[in-house]
């Protein structure tokens, strides 16, 4: 089990390892996704957004929540402004509950963290229809749960790099 808690007090991780990992999580999400998987994929970058807002939240905040929100209206050509207010709105979330979700592992953080990524997917649907689209299908929203399938290894991955670059011996 990852002791979070302690880890995060001790040591800031790497520039190079939030900066990477994010670049990482756009280039899955501009991956040629199609058809049921196009539905199905995890919301990458909110997912490696949502790690980093709650081990680094005075490096990654709201500002990049509304950066990566425009990146991927960007990348799926849809209305400009609905990721950035739903990824916004998620980290304004997330931040004010990094406490008590710290307080859990990973695996007991997925019941936490799937009302935000649900979240996330109502908001930008909802901008998106106030703006004149239509409605997504019904598996646009298991998206959700497959986004929570993926934090799990997402976040360990990243806790992982994080603790082999302060702890060069282990």
């Amino acid at each position: 089990m990852i002791n979070t808690r302690d880890h995060v007090l001790r040591d800031p991780a790497h520039l190079r390892l939030i900066l990477g990992s994010l670049l990482l999580a756009y280039l899955m999400a501009l991956l040629p996704w199609g058809g049921l998987l196009l539905n199905l994929q995890p919301d990458w970058l909110l997912l490696v957004l949502l790690h980093w807002w709650l081990r680094e939240p005075w490096r990654v905040g709201q500002g990049a929540a509304f950066a990566g929100g425009l990146l991927m209206d960007l990348a799926q050509t849809g209305v400009l402004g609905v990721h950035a207010l739903a990824y916004s709105v998620v980290a304004w979330a997330t931040l004010r509950l990094r406490v008590r979700l710290l307080s859990f592992s990973p695996l007991g953080q997925v019941l936490q963290i799937l009302p935000l990524l649900l979240l996330a997917r109502l908001l930008a649907t909802g901008a998106a229809l106030m703006s004149g689209g239509g409605i997504p299908s019904w598996t646009y929203f298991l998206g959700g749960l497959t986004d929570v399938l993926a934090w799990i290894p997402i976040t360990l991955l990243l806790h992982h790099f994080d603790l082999t670059r302060s702890n060069p011996r282990s």
